[in-house]
């Protein structure tokens, strides 16, 4: 469960029936709203019990917004140090293209035991091309059976698509589907499930949110009310940068996957709306001077969890515990911006599990959906991303006029 502990008042938006209803017009773009609907779990399940039955890691192979988000869920519910258990499935997600980086994950992979995932849907991302090239050669040089070492996430008209299915296990996603909304997708469920985690529940549990984030009634519309504040806050006020700051470590990676959802979707066409990141408490002894002392252009969202699934006592009387001083901290944190009449909305869930994950995500989905309509803009386009692709691409054929990596990846 996830709801709002305490946040600013702002005069109420006459245009909040008319938000919802337009986005509801748009429901072909906005695919995720009937996710659960749509998303068949069982055959992914059935496919990964395959895999699970040959393999005991799976590396993805990925660049972008896709990566952050399952990274974001795999250390939520996993935690960092679970691919250092030795009776588990492992996975490691690759969405780097540094070659220390590589070299570090070979080191520990045992090739023959690992199968690579590899999600590039539209199938010319150059840094996921380079990255399945060079990982064909490793198994190459093991295993005349190599194919079976590898799975595809693709558009359902990729062009190579007939080609792959030929020879690979193969998942396909709507055309319309970007990367930073593919969550509920094979592209999130397929590694997600390999490492044991319950899709089905997380799917589930995105049914019990639907109705709430297509509520006309911002008071019982979180992802409603999250976007008529941050348009408010940017409109009235000039808070431009929006500093979401979870009190739980492991909520690092969802900071990361919610400033790539505001930045490429929101900062375009002259609405500048900066996300920042931050974790308490460490991050109260770092950023807040400059939250609490620097320009006055800020709106906050904080999170925390209720209950942990450990509890550890500090004193001998056992009487404070560390989550109870972790409260305690965001107390005097969210208290020290208020009175220096910094605006805070403060979010809460009652503990780390699948149902809380996927309800969040879906509802930050819902509010750059509210916010396309409250600020007239495209939120799935990225134009200035897709220029520097370009440029990419003419810089390689350029200085490499011999070499082209979509035939020697694809055309096999």
């Amino acid at each position: 469960m996830i709801w709002i502990i305490n946040a600013p008042e702002i005069p109420a938006n006459a245009r909040s029936q008319d938000i919802v209803w337009n986005v509801l017009e748009k429901r072909e773009k906005l695919w995720f709203i009937d996710v659960d609907a749509t998303i068949d779990t069982k055959e992914i399940i059935d496919a990964v019990a395959q895999m699970q039955d040959d393999f005991t890691t799976m590396v993805v192979l990925w660049i972008g917004g896709s990566a952050l988000w399952t990274r974001a869920v795999f250390e939520w519910l996993m935690w960092k140090n679970h691919n250092e258990k030795s009776w588990v499935k492992k996975l490691y997600i690759l969405d780097s293209i540094e070659s220390d980086t590589i070299s570090d994950l070979l080191e520990i992979l045992d090739i023959e035991k690992t199968i690579f995932c590899v999600i590039s849907k539209s199938g010319t991302t150059i840094e996921t091309q380079s990255q399945y090239i060079f990982f064909r050669k490793q198994v190459q040089w093991l295993t005349s059976d190599w194919k079976k070492h590898f799975c595809f996430v693709v558009w359902e008209n990729f062009k190579y698509k007939v080609q792959l299915e030929s020879d690979f296990r193969v998942f396909e996603l709507a055309d319309n589907i970007g990367g930073r909304f593919s969550v509920f997708t094979a592209v999130w469920l397929v590694p997600l499930a390999f490492v044991w985690i319950d899709i089905d529940e997380m799917i589930a549990w995105v049914s019990s949110v639907k109705n709430s984030c297509l509520s006309e009634d911002a008071s019982n519309n979180i992802a409603l009310t999250l976007a008529l504040m941050q348009y408010y806050y940017y409109k009235e006020e000039q808070k431009n940068i929006c500093v979401f700051f979870p009190y739980s470590s492991r909520l690092a990676q969802i900071g990361e996957w919610y400033k790539q959802l505001l930045a490429e979707s929101i900062w375009k066409d002259g609405v500048w709306v900066t996300p920042c990141s931050a974790i308490g408490v460490t991050d109260q002894h770092s950023q807040l001077q400059l939250y609490q002392d620097g320009p006055q252009d800020k709106l906050f969202l904080t999170l925390e969890i209720s209950h942990s699934h450990n509890t550890l006592f500090i004193d001998k009387k056992e009487s404070l515990t560390f989550d109870t001083l972790m409260k305690i901290e965001k107390f005097g944190t969210e208290s020290s911006l208020i009175n220096e009449w910094i605006p805070v909305i403060s979010l809460a869930m009652d503990e780390l599990n699948e149902r809380n994950i996927a309800q969040l995500l879906y509802i930050f989905e819902f509010q750059i959906a509210y916010l396309w309509e409250l600020f007239v803009i495209d939120a799935f386009n990225q134009p200035w991303v897709e220029k520097s692709k370009i440029i990419t691409k003419q810089k390689l054929q350029s200085d490499f006029p011999d070499l082209d990596l979509m035939k020697e990846a694809f055309c096999l």
